[in-house]
């Protein structure tokens, strides 16, 4: 008795210790993870490359490993020098902008309230004083910035190399994995972590391909809308909102935001010449009256853009929603749509964005887990009675 008793401790206090150590590496064990996924992604490349014989051998599979890594970097390396025009435009468009004008024009603003508290008695310190005294754009923020700028690229190389360094060996050898995961798992439990492994890869790999499949016809969707209607950077837009969509709930949102946002900075450099024309004074009674009707043309046609482009992306919204998703998801996970609103939003209580993001894998992995450790419980079984429906 005694010694069952201690058993179960040892078994629990083992549990407990590995996932303080699951959280205490939770960063390396995110790379690790993200090695893995690549090395599915890539796999197809490594057994395409290994077909090819010289001199009647086979290629090694480690130079299919670095042709599979070029491949992601070549193709991360696109990804961001589509974003290299937008940020040009951009910082065109925030370079028109005077800055001298903007400080009047708060520093006005800030005056006008300012009023507003002496009068309303509020006993609040003024706005303007506060504008000044604080160290929103001092020297120390500004320094603040850089240091910040310059950890987190630190970060991401690490980040990086330490992906693609795992990546290689799992490219290398498909098996390595799988062999790391029996090595640490007890014999008594080898053949459940099998059955783990088998479904879980199932499950998982049906989800992911369906997440492509989404991130496609999204991106396909407000790229072609977009083109419709004349939109500069129409394919990156599309490209951004098919990314961000990933987050359930608030990514279409924020692509959405940050889609019109774009847009209209993007199309209103015409109308900022304008009214830099405007205000110079030098323009007499007709070229300005003109002028006017140009600025005013040109806003027009800015809202015009706008709300073409708001139809876009709610259309898109409306058929991720009602036909892609329940398609594509339905059946993928085996789980109804309310527990995966539930879990969705405890993740995203718990660990923010990224929880949301891996709310459904998590908890279809955990379900797995839970129908092969925990069968025989009511609650147990009716979360994963659906896993074994063939």
């Amino acid at each position: 008795m005694n010694d069952s008793i201690i058993k179960k401790v040892l078994s629990i206090l083992t549990v407990l210790l590995c996932a303080y150590g699951l959280y205490y590496f939770r960063n390396l064990f995110g790379f690790l993870l993200i090695s893995v996924g690549l090395s599915f992604a890539g796999r197809p490349i490594v057994s395409l490359v290994s077909k090819i014989k010289i001199k009647g051998r086979p290629v090694p599979k480690s130079i299919g490993a670095i042709v599979a890594l070029l491949t992601f970097i070549i193709a991360g390396g696109g990804v961001i020098a589509m974003f290299g025009p937008l940020v040009a435009a951009q910082a065109k468009a925030l370079s028109s902008i005077d800055t001298q004008q903007l400080a009047g024009s708060l520093k006005d603003w800030s005056g006008v309230i300012d009023q507003i508290i002496r009068q309303l008695d509020l006993g609040h310190e003024s706005v303007s004083s506060l504008l000044l005294d604080s160290d929103i754009v001092g020297i120390g923020s500004v320094s603040n910035i850089f240091e910040s700028i310059i950890r987190l690229i630190g970060t991401a190389f690490i980040a990086v190399f330490s992906i693609l360094f795992m990546t290689f060996f799992f490219l290398k050898d498909s098996k390595l994995f799988y062999r790391i995961i029996i090595a640490l798992t007890p014999d008594s439990q080898v053949d459940k972590i099998k059955n783990i492994m088998e479904s879980s890869s199932k499950l998982l790999t049906s989800y992911f391909s369906g997440l492509v499949v989404q991130v496609s016809i999204v991106t396909a969707m407000v790229t072609t809308g977009l083109l419709i209607i004349g939109v500069d950077y129409a394919l990156l837009l599309g490209f951004i909102a098919g990314l961000l969509n990933l987050i359930p709930f608030i990514g279409p949102l924020i692509g959405t935001f940050i889609g019109l946002v774009i847009i209209a900075t993007t199309h209103s450099t015409e109308a900022t010449g304008i009214l830099e024309q405007i205000g110079s004074g030098t323009l007499n009674a007709g070229a300005a009256t003109g002028a006017t009707a140009a600025l005013y043309g040109e806003a027009t046609g800015i809202l015009s853009k706008l709300g073409s482009a708001l139809i876009v992306y709610l259309i898109t919204q409306l058929v991720d929603n009602f036909m892609t998703q329940p398609f594509l998801f339905s059946k993928r996970v085996k789980a109804h749509p309310l527990e995966i609103f539930i879990v969705i939003s405890m993740a995203g209580m718990i660990a923010g964005v990224v929880g949301m993001i891996l709310a459904v894998p998590g908890y279809t992995l955990l379900r797995i887990i839970a129908n092969e450790f925990l069968s025989g419980h009511k609650v147990i079984d009716a979360l994963t009675e659906s896993i074994e429906e063939k």
